[in-house]
């Protein structure tokens, strides 16, 4: 019997699902075996079909490495699925059919959990060797079916996104100019809007470093500047000279120069044009590639300390919020202060709703981005703060998660939920609860600073019979009852107590 614990991971690609079957020795990761099955799931980007061909062809692949697990005597698999699935119009379906033919539950994830996948692979792959992160950073990882990127600032992930750019998605558009002279000429030109379009709310002028990491990546790597190191340079210089050298040849003849079919061929030239605009967009001369995937973020999560799934720490995920009230252009000394006396109602009033930590993570992150709406109309900013966040990637809260802290900031003023409000009228009940809670608590912090001067910092919560005392180190606060009194009701109606602020003492 093995002394240590086996685990398997799984990521079901654009062009192939991949296994690791691994034995875990503390913080160390012995790989048993590395499993790759070809698929082609290009057909479901952008809202496609999957075929009951390749969905049988994905179900085989999955079959092949339980096979392997049972093998090794493996129990414990987690099982994730990119964009071609997350994409298609039957995703579902594949789901299901994966669970009951294998028993195994394929999650389709979305980008933000994919940026902090691949972000835990890259911190993991930075401690082996023994190097840090640098203070502005840009992680991008180019796959078959979309972009990820990732803005590292101070070592925690603070942003990320998921861009509509892979190498399948690019070489399927412009399958009528293959063996056109104007083939290798469009791909760059559409990368170079595209590269454009990636980075337009990124800190291009702060970035000093870019990771890059994806197959086709790795390949341009092997083939122009070859290097045995985890994370080995690359420069725009020589991504520039191959792919001119690219541009003059035949279909035919790029894949003799390359060492591979027609089809791999191609899809180096999406992967190299992006880059190389990326480094003209950013001044950044070379890019670091690293020897990371999907599944070394996967395994991450089984290592001791990790939190598992969709977890980032409370720094990071606040560092996120912090930046959407930059981004759309917010006042941050506000948004932390509101958020702030909304933690502490919040923490003084657990006795009422007896909500957890992760809660109030969610209510913590609301209330810093409440307003940002704003930033596209003063007058409705609450349904668009919801827009924003219902649209926005998040690295460190699933899609569930995301929704609730979009609800929560969205009933911070004006009406409370109502019957033809469908966001809401979407959760279930557990959650809708959960919403009504804290939005009211926030509807109470937002109260108490409705001139944004940040006047009340610290309050202290009573709880008395039929009613919740809110006392403030302020002498003068005819303001705040004003804002309170419109405020207070959702908070009364969900807790059954009225509310009252009082004054410091010797008013």
């Amino acid at each position: 019997m093995n002394a240590h614990p086996t685990a398997a991971v799984i990521d079901c690609g654009t062009s192939a699902v991949r296994a690791l079957l691994v034995e875990l020795r503390g913080d160390e990761v012995r790989v048993l075996e590395d499993i790759v099955r070809p698929v082609a799931l290009g057909e479901g980007l952008t809202g496609g079909k999957l075929s009951h061909d390749t969905m049988s062809e994905v179900i085989s692949a999955i079959r092949d490495i339980c096979a392997a697990m049972r093998t090794y005597g493996i129990a414990r698999v987690r099982a994730v699925a990119t964009s071609g699935v997350r994409e298609s119009a039957n995703g579902d379906i594949l789901i299901e059919r994966v669970r009951a033919a294998t028993g195994i539950q394929l999650e389709a994830i979305d980008g933000a959990e994919e940026a902090r996948l691949y972000y835990a692979a890259l911190l993991r792959l930075l401690a082996r060797e023994r190097q840090r992160l640098p203070n502005e950073a840009l992680m991008i990882e180019i796959g078959g079916g979309g972009t990820v990127l990732g803005h590292i600032r101070k070592g925690a992930l603070v942003r990320s996104s998921d861009e509509h750019y892979g190498t399948v998605r690019v070489i399927e558009r412009f399958a009528c100019l293959r063996d056109s002279s104007d083939y290798a000429v469009s791909i760059e030109r559409d990368a170079c809007g595209a590269a454009r379009m990636m980075l337009v709310r990124y800190p291009t002028a702060r970035l000093r470093t870019i990771y890059a990491n994806g197959g086709d990546v790795r390949r341009l790597l092997a083939l122009i500047a070859p290097s045995e190191l985890s994370i080995a340079p690359l420069s725009a210089s020589a991504l520039r000279a191959w792919y001119r050298e690219m541009r003059t040849l035949s279909r035919r003849a790029r894949a003799e120069r390359c060492g591979c079919d027609e089809r791999e061929a191609d899809l180096l030239l999406p992967a190299a044009a992006v880059l190389m605009h990326i480094c003209a967009v950013t001044d950044i001369e070379e890019v670091l590639v690293t020897r990371t995937t999907l599944r070394d973020g996967l395994v991450a999560d089984l290592l001791p300390g990790s939190r598992g799934p969709h977890y980032l720490d409370r720094e990071r995920i606040l560092a996120e919020a912090h930046m959407l009230v930059e981004r759309f252009g917010g006042n941050i000394a506000y948004a932390e202060n509101t958020a702030s006396l909304a933690v502490q109602i919040f923490d003084q009033t657990k006795a009422l709703h007896g909500l957890g930590e992760r809660e109030r993570l969610l209510l913590e992150f609301a209330a810093w981005v409440h307003d940002i709406g704003a930033y596209i109309n003063v007058r409705e900013r609450h349904k668009h703060t919801l827009y924003i966040l219902s649209h926005t990637d998040i690295a460190g809260l699933n899609a569930e998660e995301k929704q609730l802290v979009a609800q929560i900031a969205r009933y911070h003023r004006r009406s409370p939920p109502e019957p033809h409000h469908e966001g809401f009228q979407a959760l279930d009940r557990r959650h809708k609860v959960v919403v009504v809670q804290l939005a009211s608590i926030l509807r109470l912090a937002y109260a108490l600073d409705v001139e944004r001067e940040q006047r009340i910092r610290r309050l202290r919560c009573e709880i008395a019979p039929g009613r919740l005392l809110i006392r403030v180190d302020r002498r003068q606060i005819a303001l705040e009852r004003v804002a309170l009194a419109d405020k207070k009701q959702m908070f009364e109606e969900a807790f059954g107590l009225a509310v009252d602020i009082l004054p410091r003492e010797g008013e």
